[in-house]
């Protein structure tokens, strides 16, 4: 084959044809042209269809939301008139017009005016109605209510059934505003031996919350709505929903601006597709550039995403990815070691001054222990408040041992966060390899039961592992696995009863104690393998077992009424009401013969579903008490919404009242707040005749404790009390 140079008219030929390469012909470029036409036209029209049916989707969403909102106020309105209808002191006091507790405990609801604004009963022992509202007068007054309105009322409180939990909830125009308004009759509601009052005689309660703009703010911050407000009449072009009355028809109507996601979405993308179209046709012209260009992004982006992916985002420490590629080096005996570090009370920080600051109290540690590493100290923040450095070299055990003291040193300043000084103090542990084949898994896992070691010894200074942490370790393995066989097969699971007892000296309940005698390991003390339990996953089974265990001696002895100490995972547990509800339904026992007992542990960890699960319990017939009073950090306050029916004071307490007066003053303290909060008192460890002398004298009304009896097998305790004729001499 012959040289192109050589031929003149070849080589001609050939630039032109090197030439025509970088000119697209006409009607390339026309095709080209058209098919960029074609999408554009293909995405400018989706773009508009998906506007407009985003903008149709947020104008759909929103006026289920707002229903949602309307339904809410109603009901909060409603709940609010039956707490106070369905209650027996109020019904009391309605028969006996006891005016002053009628406002005390209902009309100041209003007058103060943070619940309802408008409070109104008439009818039974009332010839007239009378009422309050939030304008801070206390004297009850008549008329609050037009007639035609209250005849309203009437009319529907008279429509809703006897002795029922419904009401009649609407709403209504008063003094220039729209309120939610919930109405019911002053009527118990009980079983079928229980009082009824004809209709014509019960007053009737109603109770109405003021629509203000403050809760359209709420509204429309809880739904990202835009100018929610009360109208007259339904508006032309805006979305509303309207307020329904007494009869029916709207009294007022609820309307907002319509959301408009998609034209404004659209709107700020048209003169992104307008440089986007241009780009395209430029992207013919610099292609070879830009794709150069491109591939060096993704080089660089693929770059930064493997950093990325090595680095924790609130700290700008290696993550745990990055630890676990730290860790997969081998290492030679001695020439390694973990500390691990974890921030002490860190969900407390975190419930007394905010997330947000717990975050800072993240960040800030971090910076701190930063200072100390180095290639031979690798830090890296694995989960939300752990740390773990990786020390390599030669020395590692004396090395890592300064490290815990330099982060000790590095600590002891308090942090400054938010307005707030925080101490922060870090349960650390570390271990150190000690053969050349131990794998980086198994050293951080010694190094994490340091840990664990340290943070149940707070002020223990950093703990190393060893042969004791071991064994704990591997006992805590064999009663596991003990633990699992005895709940499957055995019957070596048993409950033992301590027995409470009253002012006159005679049993009121035993408290339900469990116990563990192993075939393998003996008897096992309950805080050891209840503890393996709670760390295995076994709780709830365990504490299904010992339920059953109760309700057998429940039904074998029909006098019979115990205590039962429940965990919180039991509590938590979504199945564990329905469960025990229907095994005592099952067996024929009364939910009442059966107190809950929980810790305070309960009340500090979940308020809110702590609250849901005693309203459950307390629905289903069982009595609840708060068990360890005093040893927590429970409040007044959660006592007050939670309802307990029992407050136990600990032995820490009643240990004190025979040598200090201080003792005297906090435990009469506690029995003075629990009667204010209508709680029976059970004092827990009693030991001594002059104790239980002392808190009787105080008004304790149940005691408790080995001067009154020592746990025993159900036999002994029906034995010795329930086939007794008379109390027993001893404490009485």
């Amino acid at each position: 084959m012959g040289r192109v140079g050589c031929d003149p008219s070849r080589g001609v030929g050939a630039l032109n044809g090197r030439k025509s390469m970088h000119r697209l012909p006409t009607r390339i470029v026309a095709l080209m042209i058209g098919t960029l036409l074609v999408v554009l036209i293909a995405v400018s029209g989706s773009m508009i269809w998906m506007s407009r049916t985003l903008d149709a989707q947020a104008r759909d969403q929103s006026l289920a939301q707002v229903r949602t909102a309307r339904a809410n106020l109603l009901t909060q309105v409603r709940l609010t008139t039956l707490d106070y209808t369905k209650w027996e002191t109020a019904v009391d006091a309605v028969r006996a017009k006891d005016s002053d507790w009628l406002y005390l405990n209902i009309g100041a609801a209003a007058t103060v005016g943070q619940v309802v604004q408008l409070v109104l009963i008439w009818g039974g022992p009332f010839a007239s109605d009378i009422g309050w509202t939030d304008d801070g007068v206390e004297a009850g007054r008549t008329s609050l209510l037009d007639p035609a309105t209250l005849g309203l009322i009437e009319h529907r409180v008279g429509a809703t059934p006897i002795r029922s939990f419904e009401s009649a909830d609407f709403f209504v125009w008063h003094s220039g505003g729209v309120f939610a308004l919930g109405a019911a009759r002053f009527e118990v509601v009980k079983g079928e031996n229980g009082v009824r009052i004809p209709d014509r005689q019960a007053a009737r309660l109603a109770m109405g919350r003021r629509i203000t703009p403050q809760s359209l703010a709420t509204i429309e911050d809880n739904y990202l709505l835009t100018g929610l407000e009360i109208v007259h009449a339904a508006p032309e072009g805006r979305p509303n929903l309207p307020l329904l009355g007494g009869d029916g028809r709207p009294v007022a109507y609820l309307t907002w601006d319509a959301p408009t996601p998609g034209t404004a979405l659209l709107g700020r993308m048209l003169p992104w597709l307008g440089l986007l179209a241009m780009t395209v046709l430029a992207m013919a012209g610099v292609g070879i550039v830009l794709v150069r260009r491109t591939a060096q992004h993704l080089v660089t982006a693929e770059r930064s995403a493997s950093t990325a992916a090595r680095t924790d985002a609130m700290t700008g420490l290696p993550n745990r990815a990055a630890f676990n590629e730290a860790l997969a080096r081998p290492a030679r005996a001695g020439e390694r070691a973990i500390l691990f570090l974890d921030v002490n009370d860190f969900k407390r920080i975190n419930d007394s001054i905010g997330h947000a600051a717990g975050d800072h109290i993240v960040v800030h540690v971090a910076r701190r222990l930063a200072k100390l590493s180095s290639p031979e100290r690798f830090l890296a923040r694995i989960a939300g408040d752990e740390y773990v450095f990786v020390v390599t070299g030669p020395s590692a055990e004396f090395r890592v041992r300064w490290l815990a003291h330099a982060a000790e040193q590095v600590l002891a300043n308090p942090f400054k966060v938010q307005g707030h000084q925080v101490q922060v103090t870090m349960a650390m542990g570390y271990a150190v390899q000690a053969v050349d084949d131990m794998t980086g898994a198994d050293l951080v896992r010694q190094a994490d039961l340091a840990m664990y070691e340290a943070k149940s010894h707070k002020g223990s200074g950093p703990v190393a592992f060893g042969a004791v942490i071991e064994q704990a370790s591997r006992d805590a393995a064999v009663i596991e696995q003990n633990l699992r066989r005895a709940l499957e097969h055995g019957t070596e699971i048993t409950v033992a009863y301590q027995p409470i007892v009253g002012p006159d000296g005679r049993l009121v309940r035993a408290e339900a104690l469990a116990r563990w005698t192993s075939a393998q390991l003996g008897p096992i003390t309950p805080d050891r393998f209840v503890a393996v339990a709670e760390q295995a996953g076994l709780m709830v089974q365990l504490g299904r077992r010992l339920f059953q265990i109760i309700c057998d001696d429940l039904v074998a002895y029909p006098d019979l009424h115990v205590s039962i100490n429940i965990s919180p995972l039991q509590l938590m547990a979504p199945d564990f009401i329905p469960m025990i509800t229907e095994e005592l339904r099952d067996r024929g026992i009364a939910a009442s013969r059966i107190e809950i007992e929980l810790t305070e542990s309960v009340v500090v960890d979940d308020p809110r579903l702590a609250a849901d699960r005693l309203a459950e319990l307390h629905a289903t017939g069982f009595s609840t008490a708060l068990d360890d009073f005093g040893t927590g950090y429970s409040s007044i306050g959660y006592l007050g919404q939670l309802r307990f029916d029992t407050l136990k004071i600990d032995r820490s307490f009643v240990s004190k009242i025979r040598s200090s007066q201080e003792g005297v003053e906090i435990v009469r303290g506690m029995i003075i707040m629990a009667r204010g909060l209508r709680m029976k008192v059970v004092c827990e460890g009693i030991e001594a005749a002059e104790e239980l002398e002392l808190l009787r004298a105080m008004g304790c009304d149940f005691a408790q404790g080995f001067h009154l009896g020592r746990p025993a097998p159900v036999q002994v305790l029906v034995n010795t009390w329930l086939c007794s004729t008379s109390p027993q001499a001893a404490v009485a």
